[in-house]
């Protein structure tokens, strides 16, 4: 069944370090965009759990309107939450941004701080971070300065402890099967994520980085439109 754009909702989920402002490059997409911020993590909490709760906090709050179709989108971390919020959403596709559909995907510097470092390091340490965020940034991310300066924004703003605990649970998150049509979209330089092998399900953009939503939204929402259109169609 093919429905109307505006008909759509499509729940896109910030990465690891963002908020709902890092959707901006996105919202020119024909849909109804919900972009919520991230719920607090409790310590030591699992994506599994969080996505459960993170999916009634979303009902809750009427977020979601369950008599339209549903789509989920996420960027690195929302990737991993949005595949394990279709257990508990009725989604009817999902796109990864520049995303992961196990830990194992990352590459292995920033898999092993996650797994062994970044849960007992102290908040004031995050804290510090700051200042380094806007230079490496700068070198290896692809962004444009404004780009970089609104990542600093949101880490700044970020809730206490939330970057700490979600980057530790994303680390061992083991993946967990997808019942639903979904679409990866990657930039073929990535740094974070190893790049999946082109396929059917898989879209590689040219030269960019990890942060691909944001440093290429052109050919990024043309391959979200292609994804749904296709989806709702029945020519997934």
């Amino acid at each position: 069944m093919l429905y109307a754009p505006h008909s759509i909702q499509l729940l896109l989920l910030p990465g690891l370090g963002g908020d709902s402002r890092m959707t901006h490059s996105q919202r020119p997409l024909p849909y109804r965009l919900i972009t919520p911020d991230y719920i607090p993590f409790e310590h030591n909490e699992t994506l599994e759990d969080y996505a459960g709760r993170f999916a009634e906090s979303l009902l809750a709050e009427r977020a979601i309107e369950l008599s339209m179709p549903l789509f989920i989108g996420g960027y690195s971390l929302g990737s991993a939450i949005g595949m394990e919020l279709t257990k508990h959403l009725p989604a009817r596709g999902i796109v990864l941004i520049g995303g992961f559909m196990t830990s194992n995907e990352i590459r292995f510097i920033p898999r092993t701080f996650g797994r062994y470092v970044s849960s007992w390091l102290p908040l004031w340490v995050y804290r510090a971070a700051e200042v380094f965020i806007a230079p490496a940034m700068l070198m290896i991310s692809g962004l444009s300065r404004a780009e970089i300066k609104l990542a600093g924004v949101m880490y700044h703003e970020l809730a206490r402890g939330l970057f700490r605990e979600a980057y530790h649970a994303l680390s061992i998150w083991k993946g967990c099967a997808i019942s639903v049509p979904y679409s990866r979209i990657h930039g073929e330089q990535d740094q974070i994520i190893r790049t999946p092998k082109p396929g059917p399900n898989v879209t590689i953009i040219p030269k960019a980085k990890h942060l691909v939503g944001q440093a290429r939204p052109g050919p990024v929402n043309e391959a979200i439109k292609s994804f749904i259109t296709a989806v709702s169609t029945g020519n997934d």
